[in-house]
């Protein structure tokens, strides 16, 4: 039974094939509510240009680009995820509206402050511990740019049996924290608080904004 656990946990770090197809179905249902509540604490603005690590089947990245007239991209490791994404949003990826990417989190294809919101949402457990992923996120954000993180608590996670350490890299709040400044966001740019979900799933949503001054007329602002 351990071993079925454990190839799950390999299958949400990494879909592929058939199983990958359902692991992603799955993770569409699991990730709505975090996808609503991280969705809503990045205030996406009308002409935003926002990116999502980790899209997966690709129904946070449909949410997203409902609010914004700005372009929309995504990076993902798996090709099935790659698939399923551009199905669901045949349209706006026909249209240059959204540019779907697969491949590596660090590092990417873009110069530095190319975004004014990132999305990372169940993602952030599958980063590499060396910083190179997240370091990567605070790179591409524009100054006065914000970042939010969605990750279920470690307390919720340890009762999952395919979350072992093996796949899955665990968080509560000091965690969280110590990934974001780790990669540069400033302590007093940053706030985490603790979210419930049904079937009393513990979450964190940590907000980050990055400092400085942007070109264009975009400026500092803290995370509230």
């Amino acid at each position: 039974m351990r071993r079925i656990w454990h190839a799950f946990g390999l299958q949400l770090q990494h879909p592929a094939g058939l199983a990958g197809a359902i692991a992603g179905w799955l993770m569409g249902v699991i990730n709505d509510e975090p996808n609503r509540l991280a969705i809503h604490a990045m205030e996406i603005g009308p002409g935003d240009t926002v990116l999502e690590l980790g899209f997966g089947p690709g129904r946070g990245l449909r949410s997203i680009a409902a609010r914004t007239r700005g372009p929309v991209y995504g990076v993902d490791h798996s090709v099935r995820m790659l698939q399923q994404a551009k199905e669901l949003n045949e349209t706006a990826v026909a249209r240059g509206r959204m540019t779907l990417v697969h491949g590596p989190f660090s590092p990417l294809p873009w110069i530095d402050g190319t975004f004014d919101k990132i999305l990372l949402v169940n993602v952030v457990y599958f980063f590499d511990p060396a910083g190179q992923d997240i370091a990567e996120v605070y790179r591409v954000l524009r100054p006065g740019g914000r970042v939010v993180v969605y990750a279920t608590s470690r307390d919720t996670m340890r009762s999952w049996p395919f979350a072992g350490p093996e796949t899955h890299r665990t968080f509560e709040v000091q965690d969280l924290a110590e990934l974001l400044e780790g990669a540069g966001f400033s302590p007093s740019h940053l706030s985490i608080k603790h979210v419930e979900l049904a079937f009393g799933v513990k979450g964190l949503i940590a907000v980050a904004e990055k400092a400085g001054r942007s070109i264009g007329g975009k400026t500092t602002s803290g995370a509230r």
